[in-house]
């Protein structure tokens, strides 16, 4: 398909990153660090300077002709002496999701991280409810190497998590 394109997270996106952020429903998968905090406009821009391009590199996600982003992407936890690196995405605006969206997504940090970063290894997690990045990582080519038993308490539940390697 190739409709997408990432582009380096910049200071004038953390307007539409702290609406993201907040909206329970779109993070309700995600990091404890994005979904268990209230983010405001300062505290976003605070990290989006504070980035360290050797440890992560975070995208704003576009579809091609449109001019307002459909999420934020990256890779995180990179070792370059090691050549890994850890992927995660978002589909911030729930009018793109299910549109197939994510597995380019993916394939786009794949070629960045193997390409551009020359990494060896790429690695993802997602918890067992989040059936729609599951499939994605899946589709993408992406094996499953463990889960994480109660590693996420979301909801008032504790959840698994899957770990992916690829």
């Amino acid at each position: 398909m190739n409709d997408i394109f990432l582009r380096k997270v910049k200071l004038k996106d953390a307007r539409i990153l702290v609406r993201w952020f907040n909206d329970k429903r779109n993070v309700q998968y995600m990091s404890p660090l994005v979904r268990c905090h209230r983010h405001t406009f300062k505290s976003v821009r605070k990290e989006i300077k504070n980035v360290d391009p050797f440890y992560e590199r975070p995208f704003m996600v576009y579809v091609k002709k449109r001019e307002e982003p459909i999420g934020q992407a990256g890779i995180d936890d990179i070792f370059l002496e090691d050549k890994r690196g850890e992927i995660y995405f978002l589909i911030g605006d729930r009018e793109n999701w299910g549109k197939g969206y994510g597995r380019e997504i993916v394939n786009a940090l794949l070629k960045y991280g193997f390409k551009r970063l020359h990494l060896n290894s790429l690695f993802a997690t997602a918890t067992v409810n989040n059936i729609a990045s599951n499939k994605v990582l899946k589709r993408a080519g992406f094996k499953k190497i463990g889960i994480r038993r109660e590693y996420n308490y979301i909801n008032g539940r504790f959840v698994d998590e899957i770990l992916y390697d690829l």
